[in-house]
């Protein structure tokens, strides 16, 4: 009702001013002619004061507020860009205050007066010729310096540059830093599975010493080389206090690096805010979880930085490498042809009774674990729980990946193979975005898993299907490893 009654008062005000403005009219047709060039020259002195008012609140305000936009530039880049950008708001500033005051003031010269006349010419090659050349001065200047300052910008990186990789996904920022080697490990999409979302080949011994990092820490006044990029959508990897920023586009790596010039203890005393902190944005609008993608960025000391640096641990020794011993590793889907072998070697042939040989199966996969319990005197229990090492799903959605259906039809063929076998599905996300969508999302995965192997000719009888959402993590939602292992799809029996 308050919508309805705003519109009708701005309707009704509409009117009123359309009915004032045509008695105005007919006063003025009615006037004598002194009267008539009085009132235009009234009306052109109110025109060109509320002109000069306006024009002199927009400069005074653009000093008074001035405070409130970003502090100085806490880069070396930052500060070039930021004198482009000084430079053109300057003289751009300036022919526009002079153009603004010329035609306010015409405005009320050149009013209308009886008996004048306009003075009409056709042509002026000098005039022409000025605001011909000026222009053209001024804007090679412009774009000759913009250049220079854009190719020091997209200069290769200094040697000595710290190395970080940051992928952006729908909704965080995975950051991962080169170790001592000073090399990032190779990166395959054909390794891509749940337990290795980047496609790092771990096969790599440059990879070994690499490690994930939550927060992107930075030692001042050495130079940082980033490698951007994006697993599902375009996202931009934006540093606003640096005025730095980068497209993270799907397959398409991109790159930037800058030279902090300011810590983040300096710049709290700067902006007299001892709660500032550098950050890192999403500059695209990549879906409902946009305002997710912050991650805090932090310049320190060269020694505390060395002191940071040397406390992080190797995500190849503390999470692969223990995970691959004991057989929890999901292996990537290129690499499964290749362990077949190995995995036969350590008793699991992958041949089930019906004589179908499980494609990519692996000793320590989901495979291999849920025959192993199968064919053992273990009693069914709600606590023992499989998870899928092979499913990969559209991000936010319930649609499989067509990579999954070896799994599938593996699981398939292993319900075929015991048919007394029953099984209960479990889908889990991690602790982001709102509870009842996870909730929702992990039970749609399941269903979908469920549909799935009931298309392969398991007995819809035979399997149940439920979501958990962010309940029973296996793993912490504090780090993007933790939260990747928490999203998942489980497999328990329950009638053997």
């Amino acid at each position: 009702m308050a919508i309805i009654l705003g519109l009708l008062t701005l309707v009704l005000l509409y009117i009123v001013i359309v009915q004032i403005s045509k008695a105005s009219d007919l006063i003025k047709s009615l006037r004598s002619g002194d009267e008539h060039e009085e009132s235009f020259g009234n009306g052109a002195l109110f025109t060109s004061f509320i002109g000069f008012a306006v024009l002199i609140y927009s400069i005074v305000t653009c000093f008074v507020y001035a405070p409130t936009m970003l502090p100085k530039p806490a880069s070396e880049q930052g500060v070039w860009i930021n004198d482009l950008m000084n430079i053109t708001i300057v003289l751009t500033g300036v022919v526009f205050i002079i153009t603004q005051v010329l035609l306010f003031w015409f405005v009320y010269k050149y009013h209308y007066r009886k008996g004048r006349k306009a003075y009409f010419f056709a042509d002026n090659n000098k005039l022409e010729v000025a605001w011909t050349v000026v222009p053209a001065i001024v804007l090679t200047f412009l774009i000759g310096f913009g250049i220079q300052k854009w190719f020091k910008i997209f200069s290769p990186a200094p040697k000595d540059a710290v190395l970080i990789e940051a992928t952006g996904k729908q909704y965080a920022w995975s950051i991962r830093y080169s170790g001592a080697d000073h090399t990032l490990g190779k990166r395959d999409f054909s390794l891509v599975n749940p337990d290795n979302e980047l496609g790092i080949n771990w096969n790599d011994a440059a990879s070994h010493d690499d490690f994930m990092a939550d927060e992107i820490v930075l030692p001042v006044n050495k130079p940082v080389s980033i490698n951007v990029g994006a697993l599902d959508v375009i996202h931009n990897f934006w540093l606003p206090h640096f005025r730095l920023m980068m497209s993270a586009v799907p397959g398409v790596p991109t790159h930037l690096w800058f030279r902090p010039t300011i810590t983040t203890e300096e710049m709290k005393k700067e902006t007299n805010n001892p709660n500032f902190e550098y950050v890192v944005a999403c500059n695209k609008l990549c879906g409902s979880g946009h305002y997710n993608m912050k991650k805090k960025v932090r310049v320190v000391s060269q020694e505390e930085y060395e002191k940071w640096f040397s406390e992080q641990k190797s995500y190849y020794t503390t999470v692969v490498k223990p995970a691959m011993e004991s057989g929890a590793f999901k292996m990537p889907v290129s690499e499964v042809a290749e362990n077949t072998a190995a995995a036969s070697a350590n008793g699991f042939s992958g041949k089930l009774s019906t004589g179908f040989e499980l494609v990519g199966a692996v000793n320590g996969g989901v495979e291999n674990k849920l025959v192993t319990f199968i064919q053992s005197d273990k009693q069914v229990a709600k606590d023992i729980w499989f998870s899928f090492d092979r499913l990969l799903f559209e991000t936010g959605k319930s649609t499989l990946k067509p990579s999954s259906q070896e799994q599938l039809k593996n699981i398939s063929e292993i319900m075929k193979a015991f048919p007394a076998v029953e099984i209960k599905l479990g889908g889990y996300t991690d602790n982001v975005g709102d509870q009842k969508a996870n909730l929702k999302l992990s039970d749609s995965r399941a269903k979908a898993v469920m549909a799935e192997l009931i298309k392969l000719g398991v007995a819809a009888n035979r399997i149940k299907a439920e979501g958990y959402g962010d309940q029973f993590p296996v793993a912490t939602n504090e780090t993007d490893a933790g939260r990747q292992q928490n999203r998942r799809i489980d497999i328990r029996v329950t009638k053997k």
